[in-house]
């Protein structure tokens, strides 16, 4: 006999957990409450969300898993997942009210972000268009999730007389229950299917080469020479997405004091909060050391600035940048060029 269980149980595919999630599935509130009050908090958090996460356990599967308990098991075609009042339920006799709405408030609060994530990979516009089909509160639901960058790049391309109503639905949003976690899933698939009819694998394939190149550790003069060759349009493109804030560093101080003259001294200030050490220090050194002096002190008066502001002010240094270069008025190194001694 023992030796018949041990085989059914080495066939099971449910981990540990899922087991014992399945077992207490089976046997009532009551009794999994008696099973739970004699678990630690770690077990209790564990066991609860398998049973939360517990999507349709075959008949041989729970068969096998219950025979390693019980001689006999009536025959039946599986065990579906515990509702969100069946765990609060059995919490409650477990642990008390408030310990089991604080664990199933995080429980299911981490089910929805696990299924919210895929939706950082969707474009903002994209995502933006399937929301205006949804109800405002699956709207509401899907802004609270998402991480607030992402939240606050959709609700902008939303319609502007929606935005007050959708950010009071989500201040207002308290308790995340089964039939919203469903309901989520089902908006989820919805999405996945519009955006597989209404996009590609859409990127900005110049802009990514852009990076590569600035973050190649061969000869990036040679690869962006044999680019040109291939396509001089295409190549151009990439050296104008090549000008990177970093690659200040790497300038002559003639073309860093060409620079510091057309720049608005508390533009390049609130560009340079919180730069590359490097950065900050070649572009202080281009300028006259009364300024130089006079902008470190502003910087630190300003204190903390919002990470919008300085990427703002490091675009328009850039923009500037790149309008001379184009105008011939600097010369800029895009890349480090290797040398021979």
């Amino acid at each position: 006999m023992t030796e018949q269980l041990t085989e059914q149980a080495a066939g099971l595919k449910l981990i540990e957990t899922e087991k014992a999630a399945v077992l207490l599935l089976s046997m009532g509130e009551s009794a999994a409450a008696r099973v739970l009050q004699r678990l630690d908090r770690e077990e209790v958090n564990k066991v609860t969300t398998a049973m939360a996460r517990l999507s349709g356990v075959s008949a041989e599967s729970a068969r096998g898993t219950l025979q390693e308990f019980f001689d006999l098991y009536r025959q039946q075609s599986g065990i579906n997942s515990a509702s969100r009042e069946y765990l609060e339920r059995t919490l409650d006799l477990a642990l008390g009210e408030k310990l089991a709405r604080g664990l199933l408030d995080s429980m299911y609060g981490d089910v929805v972000r696990h299924e919210i994530q895929r939706l950082q990979w969707v474009q903002p516009e994209l995502l933006a268009r399937f929301l205006q089909q949804e109800h405002p509160q699956m709207q509401a639901v899907i802004l609270a999730f998402l991480p607030a960058d992402s939240a606050a790049a959709v609700l902008s391309l939303l319609p502007e007389e929606s935005h007050d109503g959708l950010l009071l639905r989500v201040a207002n949003l308290n308790e995340v229950s089964e039939f919203v976690v469903a309901e989520l899933k089902a908006a989820l698939a919805r999405c996945m299917e519009f955006v597989a009819h209404n996009a590609g694998a859409r990127v900005d394939g110049v802009r990514q080469v852009a990076d590569i190149v600035n973050r190649y550790q061969g000869n990036r003069g040679q690869l962006m020479e044999s680019i040109k060759q291939h396509n001089a349009e295409k190549g151009g493109d990439i050296e104008r997405n090549m000008y990177d804030f970093t690659s200040l560093a790497r300038q002559t101080q003639e073309t860093l004091q060409r620079i510091v003259q057309d720049l608005p001294v508390e533009v390049l200030g609130l560009a340079l909060k919180g730069a590359d050490s490097q950065v900050r220090r070649v572009m202080l050194e281009a300028m006259p050391r009364r300024m130089a002096q006079q902008m470190e002190q502003d910087m630190l008066r300003q204190g903390a600035v919002a990470v919008s502001r300085v990427e703002n002010a490091r675009q328009e240094v850039m923009d500037l940048v790149r309008e001379l270069a184009e105008q011939g008025e600097l010369e800029f190194q895009l890349y480090e060029e290797q040398v021979v001694s």
